[in-house]
Formats: C-alpha cells, sequence, structure tokens
C-alpha cells in the first residue's frame, strides 16, 4: 500500500507529505483548494502527464515522491527482478519523479532512475486510479474486453501473448505474399529492374577498397613529373654534386677519413668513424632503392584517363546503390536474393500459402480457447456486478456482457467483440452504456464493476475520483458504504464532496488554500476527531458553531462506525 505521499513546488504546492493509512483515506476541502492536484500527483507516480507546466511559479523544478510498503506479489517481484531494482531491507519502494524548468525529466525507483515506461508497469501493480478517464472508458466499448481480461487470472494473459505472436508473423507472411503474387505486370516490370541493376554493378567489377587505390594512383600520375624532377635534384644533391661542389656522399667520406688520421690522438673518435661509416653504407642502399623509385614514375596520359573514367563509372553507382563499394556490393547481393525469389514466386506463394493456412488454424484454435475463458468470465462478472449493483441502490438492474464472436477477424485480442449491456429497471430490455446510463448510475456501474476486478487483480492500493458524480441522498450513503467495504481489503483513498461518503473515513484528509504575500498556497493537514465533525458538518451545509449540525455530522460519523 502507499503510506505517503511527498509534493514540492507542484503547481500551487510548495511543499506538502501526505501520510496515508490502510482502510479509507478520504480526501475532502473547498472547491478550487486544490484536492485534484492531489490526483494529479499520484497519476504522475503512475507514469501519467508531468511536465515542466507543473512546476510551481518561481521554482526551478518539480519533485514528487511516493513511499509504499509492498505485500508479496509474483508480477512486482518478476519485474522488480527484471529491472535489476533491489528491494529496501525494511519491504518498502520509493518511486519518484522530478521535471525542471528546461523541461528535463526523470523517473527513479530506490533511487535508480528508470525509463517511463518501467515505472509505469511497477506502479501499475501498486495503486490503481479510478477517475473520470475511467468513466469515460464504459462509454468506449472497444475498452470493455480489456475490463472482461482483466478480470481473468494468468492464462488469459499467455493466450494473448500467444495469440499477438501468431497475428504478427501471418500480417509478416501476408505482407510477403502480397509483395510475391502480385499483379504479372508488376512482377515482370520489378524483374526487369532487378535484373538490370545486378548487370550495371556486376559489370564494373568492383573489388574492395578500389576506389582509395585509384585515388592514391590518380594522385601519383598526375604528380609525376613534379616527383620525377625533385627526386633527381635530391640524387645529384647526395650523389653527384653540382660543378665544382662535392656531393653529401662525397664529404661524409672525406670526413671519415680524417677522422680516422686523428682517433690515433683520441681515442673516443673511434665511435664517430664507425657511425659516419655505417652512415655511407646506409647511402648506398638508399642510392640504389632511389634510383629505382625514379625510374618507376610513370608519364601516362592514357593510365590517368582511365582512371578517371573508373572514379566516375564507381561514383555513378555509389549516388545509386551505397555510399560505398561494400554498400553496392550489398545492395548486388540483395538484389540477387529478391530476383531469385520473385523468379521462383508462384513456388515460394505456395509454400507461403501453407505456412499461413497452419497459422490460421493454429489462430483459430488458441483464440477458441480464449473466447472459451472470457464467456466464462462474462457470466461470472454479470453476476458479481449484479450484486455489487443491488448493494448501491440499484436494485432489479440488470447487467449484461454481450459478446459477439467473428471468426474471420485476425486480431491479437482474438475473435470476441464485446459489449457491456444494462438495464436499470425491472421490464427493460438492456442496453449499451451510453445510450442509457446518467451520471450517478454511471458512477455506481464503474464502481461495481472496479470493485469486482480489484478483487480479482489484488491490487494493494485503489484511487477514486468523482466517484460521488450525480448521486446524494440514500446513494451517497450506500456507495459510500461499499466504498468503505472495499477499504477492509485495499487501501482506498477517495477525494469527496459528499458528507454521506466522508462520514466513512478511517483517515480524513483536508485541503485548504491560502493566500499569503500575494501567493497562493495549497495546505494539506490530516484531521483529528473534533476537526473531522466540523468538516463533515460544513460538508452538510451547517457551520461548526451549530449544534444542530455538529450533532448530525457526529450522527453520520458514529452512525456508521
Amino acid at each position: 500500500m502507499i503510506l505517503e505521499i511527498n509534493i514540492k513546488n507542484f503547481i500551487i504546492i510548495e511543499q506538502e507529505t501526505i501520510s496515508f493509512t490502510p482502510g479509507l483515506n478520504i480526501i475532502t476541502g473547498e472547491t478550487g483548494a486544490g484536492k485534484s492536484l492531489i490526483i494529479d500527483a499520484l497519476q504522475a507516480i503512475t507514469g501519467g502527464r508531468f511536465s515542466k507546466e507543473d512546476i510551481r511559479h518561481g521554482a526551478e523544478k518539480a519533485l514528487i515522491s511516493a513511499l509504499f510498503n509492498l505485500i508479496h506479489n509474483a508480477e512486482l517481484d518478476a519485474l522488480l527482478e527484471e529491472y535489476g531494482i533491489d528491494k529496501e531491507a525494511d519491504s518498502t519502494l520509493l518511486i519518484s519523479r522530478e521535471v525542471n524548468t528546461a523541461g528535463r525529466s526523470s523517473c527513479r525507483i530506490n533511487g535508480q532512475t528508470v525509463t517511463l515506461t518501467m515505472l509505469k508497469s511497477v506502479s501499475q501493480c501498486l495503486i490503481d486510479i479510478v477517475g473520470q478517464n475511467e468513466h469515460q472508458l464504459l462509454f468506449n466499448a472497444n475498452k470493455h474486453i480489456d475490463f472482461v481480461d482483466s478480470f481473468g487470472e494468468h492464462d488469459i494473459e499467455l493466450l494473448k501473448m500467444q495469440l499477438k505472436s501468431i497475428t504478427e508473423s501471418i500480417k509478416s507472411l501476408e505482407t510477403r505474399y502480397k509483395d510475391i503474387s502480385g499483379n504479372s505486370g508488376e512482377r515482370e516490370r520489378r524483374l526487369d529492374l532487378y535484373k538490370f541493376q545486378i548487370e550495371e554493378i556486376d559489370a564494373a567489377a568492383l573489388q574492395p577498397n578500389e576506389d582509395e587505390q585509384l585515388k592514391s594512383k590518380r594522385l601519383l600520375l598526375a604528380n609525376s613529373e613534379k616527383l620525377y624532377k625533385n627526386i633527381t635534384q635530391i640524387y645529384d644533391h647526395i650523389f653527384q654534386g653540382d660543378v665544382g661542389t662535392s656531393c653529401a656522399a662525397d664529404i661524409l667520406e672525406d670526413s671519415v677519413q680524417k677522422l680516422k688520421e686523428l682517433q690515433h690522438i683520441d681515442s673516443r673518435l673511434q665511435e664517430f668513424v664507425e657511425a659516419l661509416e655505417a652512415a655511407l653504407y646506409q647511402l648506398e642502399d638508399i642510392k640504389t632503392e632511389i634510383r629505382g623509385y625514379s625510374e618507376s614514375i610513370e608519364f601516362n596520359d592514357d593510365e590517368i584517363n582511365y582512371i578517371e573514367e573508373r572514379i566516375d563509372v564507381i561514383s555513378k553507382l555509389k549516388r545509386k546503390y551505397g555510399s560505398s563499394i561494400e554498400d553496392i556490393i550489398a545492395y548486388r547481393n540483395n538484389t540477387a536474393l529478391e530476383y531469385e525469389t520473385l523468379q521462383n514466386s508462384e513456388k515460394i506463394a505456395i509454400e507461403l500459402e501453407k505456412e499461413m493456412d497452419s497459422l490460421r488454424s493454429k489462430y483459430k484454435e488458441e483464440a477458441n480457447k480464449l473466447s472459451t475463458i472470457r464467456e466464462k468470465l462474462s457470466r461470472k462478472l454479470e453476476r458479481l456486478v449484479e450484486k455489487e449493483l443491488q448493494d448501491l441502490n440499484m436494485k432489479g438492474s440488470e447487467f449484461k456482457v454481450h459478446i459477439i464472436k467473428n471468426e474471420e477477424v485476425i486480431s491479437h485480442k482474438g475473435i470476441d467483440k464485446i459489449e457491456f449491456l444494462l438495464s436499470p429497471n425491472p421490464g427493460e430490455p438492456p442496453k449499451p452504456l451510453y445510450k442509457i446510463a446518467s451520471g450517478g448510475e454511471m458512477s455506481r456501474v464503474m464502481l461495481a464493476i472496479k470493485n469486482t476486478i480489484t478483487k480479482a487483480e489484488k491490487i494493494p492500493s485503489i484511487v477514486f475520483d468523482e466517484v460521488d458524480a450525480g448521486i446524494g441522498g440514500l446513494t451517497a450513503s450506500v456507495v459510500g458504504q461499499k466504498i468503505k467495504n472495499i477499504s477492509t481489503n485495499t487501501q482506498t483513498i477517495c477525494i469527496t464532496h459528499l458528507a454521506q461518503i466522508a462520514c466513512f473515513a478511517d483517515n480524513h484528509i483536508y485541503i485548504s488554500k491560502i493566500i499569503n504575500s500575494n501567493k497562493t498556497f495549497t495546505k494539506i493537514n490530516t484531521l483529528d476527531m473534533q476537526e473531522r465533525t466540523e468538516e463533515i458538518a460544513r460538508m452538510l451545509g451547517g457551520s461548526p458553531k451549530d449544534e444542530t449540525s455538529m450533532a448530525h455530522a457526529r450522527q453520520l460519523i458514529f452512525g456508521n462506525k
């Protein structure tokens, strides 16, 4: 269950911490005080909208964190293990979200950064928020199948996963089949195109890294005269010399001779002699290599022209088929496979048809299994929801789960189309909810369904927002009692405007708005018994100063203990 939520710099909340208890936590307050902000904060913790627009004016960032006390939950344990999140020693889990004025946001679980998707997956195992969006889902028949499925056990999820895998495979095969078995004119056009592309690439006889080698060769040929001139000058300077001057090799040899003549005076000169003699030997080797390099320099305009043409061919192929020779070759090989596939399209199409038929049979088998489970779940859901509706002062109402099977449909949800029907009065035929349900009836239908499903889902905490819409009087008392009953097994948080519901609270939280120094603040207080009585009196339209109102409030509180 949720132990507390800490809210900092969120809309008009500067910093508040709300502590929740087991049982029924009621939140009340004047209109506009900020009760809805508590729901918004809880929705943010479960992965809902949370952006820089939510930051309190003048603050740099907004932070919302919620502390949960964990109970054993196999699905949650598996998720935490998958995400590498360790539980705290005291079996608590801290979920937090932060956003700054630059729009950068972060999600954390027990201090570990996680993705929004991961946060949603974990929080959905911990808390369920029932608000206006849930009411709208009841009007959308396409969503009713999800309500039924959530009422099921683990087997239904496994079947849905299998169906999803099968339908994805079927759609993939159908796409391939459509590509292969298109009209003959299109097939011939593609064959001609593929053949032309393959032949064009093959005619170029590309070699790996050929373009770089050609560019290097072009650079050499384009500068052959410059290379020859400079290499010849270098050779002459070292080995020939100019008229009247000695070359570098002769100067070096003369230096060696002079050192030899002096080494008997100082033996240390022997090292210089040896080093210079080694240099002379190296010069002889270099002399041969330089002469050979000079003789290898090519002067061939035809070769340059060939290289330019070759580079142009490769450049054109790059523009068509890829940014490198490797990409072009890969394109050619893939196209060859497509060409072969099209050539053998009739044979492949027959094989694909067999494979699709097999998958469709498997789909039909699994979809019918799922449909059978849904049929049983629907009948059970009907009985339980009708019982809940009787308790909610809708006596004589009839709730039906209408299932239409269409075995021609291939969908990851199966062959069923499900719609909830309601007859609020005896003798009336059940009709779609959007045609007959009033606001008060819709609130009670939602409460009945959520109460039934929550028991099956075993979610530890549930939040009701505006569950009292369109009801009052005796019905409000009945709804309050139902919410109280829910809270005996599931921690419940409920925002309400009605004293008939608020009087059932185990923990009563009051939201108020104050203005200080031209700034608006939302304040949150947990009420003691005297304060609770005064708040119930206010909600009844009375005053804490009016003893009649206070007596009525005490009667509501203590009469529902």
